[in-house]
């Protein structure tokens, strides 16, 4: 879901106009409030001397250092770890010091780009596959393009006005010239655009987890694929030797089973796709990528939606969600007219009920799904079963075997492919009880 979102979301998340990694505090408002404890914009940021933030434990400090991407730590490398909270902290932290000190912050982060994008360069040098570089030249052209963008509207990092309005693309080379000329403007931005900054590059990373945990299990499928087609391309070969199998047969086996594999190989190199993006944007580094890992999907919990009430959690979603919170915030001078400004603040109403009404309905029928799958499947493993007695006794041919087990390894499929999206419909449900949506 959303995948093709995620090559925006790493150019927004590497940088967006200095933002910090600070969050804004004070009264519920609408749009705004966060689910962890987090200090005023105004004031610096506090680390202790291990570099853990002031307000996380220490367990928590230490999960996020290793190399495993959780589902439920995604907030905490945005807020944390990420290369967007480690420049935002940056800016954050010395916004009211010396000019100097933000240019050369800027020039640290445009330092340590290059350097990630020499360690690309060698790893496109020691490719030895033609898909492989593509993919090697595209993350370099990525990573150069938020130094010095080429012009065009895929590349240069999104820039927001005071009201946290998308106004089009800079790059670090033009934040630093911005920086140098009006640091007030810059730090006052910093601090407006955070919130919605860290809400969009959250949510990306919350899909493109999901999007992997589907390629995930689409690999199961195919290897199992592979299996199958392994073994029988092998009988097919030994029948053909005893004059039970033609040639024909042999060659039909041996495509049967290089399609297999073909669907393998391009599905794993989907799932480094993600992972490695992820990765990035999450703030390892190219020479991390190797040991980064995907964490499991979280369990479905069928219970949960069971205890919901739409109507409260659409109340409380609105005290999270950015779009409804930054109409609601609207000052309109016209206190007496029904102006734009009134119309902005309906529409993002209907739209988040709308969103939330579309969630729930959805988590609901992913359930349904669910549980009808379960039953689909127990009944083809009942059938494979009976199916590889009688493949091992002579009493059934190829066609009929593989006929057998394609359907069981369909089944076994879509029950965890039900399973993937009826958990995925109750952690967006969640999500978006917290604003990310």
């Amino acid at each position: 879901m959303r995948r093709k979102n995620i090559i925006a979301l790493f150019l927004l998340a590497m940088f967006s106009a200095g933002v910090s990694s600070m969050a804004f505090a004070g009264p519920k408002v609408y749009g705004t409030v966060v689910t962890k404890e987090v200090t005023d914009p105004t004031m610096t940021s506090e680390t202790g001397a291990d570099g853990k933030p002031a307000g996380i434990d220490d367990a928590t400090w230490a999960k996020l250092q290793d190399d495993v991407i959780d589902y439920d730590e995604i907030p905490n490398l945005v807020e944390y770890r990420s290369i967007l909270a480690k420049q935002q902290n940056a800016a954050i932290d010395n916004y009211a010091v010396n000019i100097n000190e933000i240019v050369n912050s800027i020039d640290s982060s445009i330092d340590d780009i290059n350097g990630q994008i020499s360690d690309l360069k060698d790893r496109r040098n020691q490719a030895t596959t033609e898909t492989e570089k593509t993919y090697l030249t595209g993350l370099i052209n990525t990573l150069s393009s938020m130094v010095s963008a080429s012009g065009t509207d895929n590349y240069g990092l999104i820039s927001y006005d005071e009201n946290g309005n998308a106004i089009g693309k800079t790059t670090l080379s033009n934040q630093k010239s911005a920086a140098s000329g009006n640091l007030t403007r810059i730090a006052s931005n910093v601090k407006r655009s955070l919130h919605g900054t860290k809400v969009t590059v959250t949510t990306g990373m919350y899909s493109a987890f999901i999007g992997y945990q589907t390629l995930s299990e689409l690999g199961d499928i195919y290897q199992k694929q592979v299996d199958l087609y392994k073994t029988t391309y092998d009988k097919t070969v030994m029948q053909q030797a005893v004059g039970s199998a033609t040639t024909l047969d042999v060659r039909n086996a041996e495509a049967n089973l290089k399609n297999a594999e073909n669907n393998l190989f391009g599905n794993a190199e989907k799932m480094r796709n993600i992972k490695e993006q992820m990765a990035l944007v999450l703030g390892f580094t190219p020479a991390d990528l190797n040991r980064v890992t995907i964490g499991a999907m979280p369990v479905y919990d069928s219970t949960y939606m069971a205890s919901r009430n739409l109507n409260s959690d659409i109340a409380e979603a609105r005290l999270h969600n950015v779009a409804y919170g930054t109409a609601a915030g609207t000052v309109d001078k016209d206190i007496l007219a029904y102006t734009a400004t009134d119309v902005k603040r309906n529409e993002a109403k209907e739209n988040l009920n709308i969103t939330m009404s579309d969630l729930y309905n959805t988590a609901i029928e992913s359930g349904a799904k669910y549980e009808a799958a379960q039953a689909g499947y127990i009944l083809a493993k009942r059938q494979k079963e009976s199916a590889e007695r009688s493949y091992a006794a002579g009493l059934m041919g190829n066609v009929e075997y593989v006929g057998a087990v394609t359907q069981h390894i369909a089944s076994e499929a879509q029950a965890n492919m039900a399973a993937i999206e009826a958990s995925a419909a109750v952690l967006n449900y969640q999500a978006a009880l917290k604003g990310y949506v």
